[in-house]
């Protein structure tokens, strides 16, 4: 058979088959799905694992007797939003020395960015005031260590329901 006697089917050029665009849509679509992927990860990281890891997980066995001590005395902390401060109330079943400062560490679950550290001063005999506001997005693992840090309260809260009651807040 000669050259010129075979049959001349579709002479278009390659990029005008449309079946070869559909073959080529679903790779290219992988591809594509695989960078938006990527670009979620990268701008949606979570936060990375404390670089003291080690040391953190030694303090647990102290934090633990810390809090056991607060419990055992009987200690809670109220909270709560006044204006553009915050104040809180130390209370507890038994007397305490009353530290001259309490941190409050309110952390996301998810998000280092939203964590909020409070100082609070003492401004009367279990009272305590710092400027700033309480977090009002949801779910908080909140510590709260006093000055010289022999007693540690720690807790899962909501926020935004108003007031905070951390620890054993006695009937008064």
């Amino acid at each position: 058979m000669s050259h010129d006697s075979l049959p001349h089917g579709d002479e278009k050029p390659w990029y005008r088959h449309p079946y070869l665009w559909l073959a080529m849509l679903l790779p290219a679509s992988a591809v594509v799905a695989g960078l938006v992927t990527l670009y979620i990860a990268i701008v949606n990281a979570d936060s990375p694992v404390v670089d003291e890891w080690y040391k953190e997980g030694r303090g647990i066995n102290r934090s633990m007797e810390q809090e056991q001590l607060a419990a055992r005395l009987g200690i809670g902390l109220e909270l709560s939003q006044v204006g553009a401060g915050i104040q809180a109330r130390l209370l507890s079943r038994t007397a305490i020395p009353l530290p001259e400062t309490i941190t409050v560490t309110l952390r996301h679950p998810t998000l280092a960015e939203r964590d909020v550290t409070i100082e609070l001063f003492q401004l009367d005999s279990h009272h305590y005031r710092a400027d700033g506001t309480l977090p009002v997005d949801g779910r908080r693992k909140v510590t709260v260590t006093a000055a010289g840090g022999h007693w540690r309260l720690y807790q899962t809260v909501m926020t935004g329901d108003g007031d905070l009651q951390l620890g054993h807040v006695p009937a008064t």
